[in-house]
């Protein structure tokens, strides 16, 4: 009994004793969000820290020093599909990602460890890539860091938001979708030869809904209803697009045919509207009746333009010519030209000039075919020209312009840049090749030092 006694009083004691722990939320929240664009899933998992009264940038967290770019572990980030971030190639996979804030421009870094704890591990040698993008200052306040994917577009792009304080980063994705539909266009009306209604208003809805080739939307489309005549939605869709090309008469013809398998399936809705669109498309055209007599027959490769009661119907879309594309290949040359010279800073601009041309060219305007060999390549020209812009080596940037100049010369080959000849040179002392727009050749691997070293080993015409 003594013994028991001795423990019951030291086990009071202890209770008496001991320290009771308030439990509290954490100072920085953890944050996991999925959102997909396109056919690609990206995923994001960091923790939010808050202001709390404090100044964050250029104090907390130091300007031109690596950032965790949150709080506690390092962020993580997955993607599901390669992508385009921030206009470098991504593969799948998961990827840290860190930030060196700066006033006027932000590092942003992808890293292969997605083990660290924050930035203590950082070990850039296993760095993806990095980017640079300009803050911009936000009127509104934001009490905690917050990452996330907004301004999702119909062409499968979007940013990613970093908002802390005052200061906004905004990192534009592009996912592969657009690649992935039109291979399949591809391969299934170009290579496989398939016969199927639904397929062919599928893609030339894709054209349309995406402001591609609105010709071959058309001729699509009209493959479709060839096919199956009573559809309304494949009526439908022939008339939007003969509308989105202001040939009105020939919409006319297409609109009556809607309405007349519209009133059929009692959609009384959309043949009201249509019917509305005739009587606006009469008094354009000065046709009085919708009577396919009155109308000029559709031309084989689609429809022709038509002038009635002195109204000039606008032409469709040309496709993409000289005047395009020509700035891409100007900016190329202006590369080559300034390795010839050995100048890097002239390189470097040059390059910066070939990524904005490279971003600015309207795919939309291609055949699909120049298309499709346009995107096997646009990222990564637009990488390596990015990589030879943000290089002040000489050596580094001549490197980066063995593959730039590979990748170019697949383009070439594949999409039509200019009415004149493309000579692709081979230097064999430094076994790569170029691009020149004339036959002499000036080496840019070597420059004045080995000015005349390759032959020309192709002509692009």
């Amino acid at each position: 009994m003594k013994k028991i006694a001795i423990i019951l009083f030291w086990g009071m004691f202890q209770a008496a004793n001991a320290q009771v722990e308030l439990k509290t939320p954490p100072p920085s929240p953890e944050a996991e969000w999925k959102q997909k664009v396109g056919f690609t899933d990206i995923s994001i998992k960091y923790e939010k820290p808050l202001m709390r009264g404090r100044k964050i940038f250029g104090a907390l967290v130091p300007f031109d020093q690596i950032w965790r770019t949150g709080a506690g572990e390092s962020t993580r980030i997955r993607v599901s599909d390669d992508i385009t971030f921030g206009g470098q190639s991504l593969k799948k996979g998961y990827y840290s990602l860190f930030t060196i804030p700066n006033p006027n421009e932000w590092t942003i870094i992808l890293n292969a460890d997605t083990t660290s704890h924050g930035a203590f591990s950082y070990d850039d040698k296993k760095d993806i890539f990095r980017i640079k993008i300009k803050p911009e200052t936000t009127i509104r306040t934001y009490e905690s860091f917050s990452i996330s994917l907004e301004d999702i577009m119909p062409n499968h792009s979007a940013h990613l938001y970093l908002n802390w304080e005052n200061t906004q980063i905004k990192i534009p994705i592009q996912s592969n979708a657009d690649a992935v539909v039109m291979n399949e266009i591809n391969q299934k009306i170009n290579i496989e030869k398939l016969e199927d209604a639904k397929f062919f208003n599928n893609a030339a809805q894709y054209y349309f809904s995406n402001k591609k080739d609105l010709k071959q939307a058309l001729l699509w489309s009209k493959k479709s209803e060839e096919m199956v005549e009573d559809n309304y939605y494949y009526a439908n869709l022939t008339t939007k697009i003969l509308e989105e090309q202001k040939d009105y008469s020939a919409a006319l013809k297409s609109a009556q045919k809607a309405v007349e398998l519209g009133t059929k399936k009692n959609m009384k809705t959309a043949v009201e509207n249509w019917q509305k669109k005739i009587i606006e498309w009469q008094k354009i055209t000065g046709i009085s009746s919708p009577n396919v007599n009155t109308l000029t027959a559709d031309s084989g490769n689609g429809h022709e333009n038509h002038t009635h009661a002195g109204h000039n119907m606008t032409p469709p879309k040309e496709t993409q010519t000289k005047s395009g594309l020509q700035p891409i290949l100007d900016a190329y040359y202006a590369i080559k030209d300034a390795m010839v010279a050995s100048d890097a800073q002239a390189s470097a601009k040059a390059a910066n000039t070939l990524v904005s041309a490279m971003k600015a060219v309207d795919m939309g305007k291609m055949e699909m075919k120049q298309h499709m060999e346009f995107m096997k390549v646009n990222a990564k020209i637009i990488a390596d020209a990015q990589k030879i812009a943000d290089s002040k080596d000489l050596k580094k940037q001549r490197e980066t312009f063995q593959s730039l100049s590979d990748n170019f010369y697949t383009m070439a080959k594949g999409v039509k840049l200019s009415t004149e000849p493309i000579y692709q040179q081979y230097c064999p002392m430094k076994k790569a090749a170029w691009l020149s727009n004339e036959s002499s050749v000036k080496n840019p691997y070597y420059g004045s030092s080995m000015l005349t070293c390759g032959k020309v080993q192709d002509t692009i015409k």
